[in-house]
């Protein structure tokens, strides 16, 4: 009888024998291919870190007021949520500390992406850090604001911006406004049949800004063409405006 003969190689031998053709791939590629390709592995790892600051509406220590972004904070790894209780809170003590965290980070690393999302008070807030930012020629990756006022102008060095408002009687319902000269921020508006509070923890608001932070391209102060970005909004929002 016949038996059936053994392959030529295992398993193992074959996991060996790959491993020893990429070694040698490697070993014959020049030294400066191998930095630029090690490089390169780096450069795109750090291009992804991302920084997303949450920052409430007045009286949101209060948690049966400021619950919506603090649901929000719970879907968005490593974000900062802010809540307080008077404006001088939000100005003179939470305003600074954001804009000190957000110069440091970004001396560290140039191409990290910061996301700043407000509501209420927070909206105004948030507005007012990028403009600082502008300032300092720090890029903002998205912004997002919330039924608030007042609103700073939207400088250039904002790559998105979502302005959400809502329709019931307690509503804010502030407009964003560009600055003049800015032609690459890419703006969207969206209106929802809600309260002012009840916005805060709208599930399609919270899927809307959760695709913009997760949409991290490559971002250049002033460098970027609003028609260069997706303007395709979530389909659940039928409110747009």
């Amino acid at each position: 009888m016949f038996s059936l003969a053994k392959p030529a190689f295992s398993s193992n031998a074959a996991t060996i024998l790959a491993t020893a053709v990429i070694a040698l791939h490697l070993s014959v590629m020049p030294v400066s291919a191998q930095s630029n390709f090690t490089n390169t592995r780096s450069a795109n790892s750090v291009a992804k870190e991302s920084k997303t600051y949450l920052v409430n509406g007045l009286v949101s220590a209060i948690p049966f007021i400021g619950y919506g972004m603090a649901n929000l904070n719970k879907r968005i790894d490593g974000a900062r949520l802010f809540s307080y209780v008077s404006p001088i809170e939000g100005t003179a003590v939470i305003q600074p500390s954001i804009l000190r965290e957000i110069r440091s980070l970004y001396q560290r690393n140039p191409d990290i992406h910061i996301n700043l999302i407000g509501i209420s008070y927070g909206a105004s807030m948030v507005t007012a850090i990028s403009a600082r930012l502008a300032k300092d020629n720090i890029p903002v990756n998205y912004l997002g604001v919330i039924d608030g006022r007042p609103l700073t102008k939207i400088y250039s060095n904002v790559r998105r911006v979502d302005n959400f408002t809502c329709s019931f009687i307690d509503c804010i319902g502030a407009r964003l406004k560009i600055a003049n000269g800015n032609n690459s921020t890419h703006k969207v508006a969206f209106r929802f049949r809600s309260s002012h509070i009840a916005l805060g923890n709208n599930d399609d608001m919270h899927n809307r800004i959760i695709q913009q932070i997760s949409n991290n391209l490559p971002f250049q102060v002033g460098s970027i063409n609003s028609g260069q970005l997706d303007r395709m909004p979530v389909s659940a929002i039928a409110l747009k405006n």
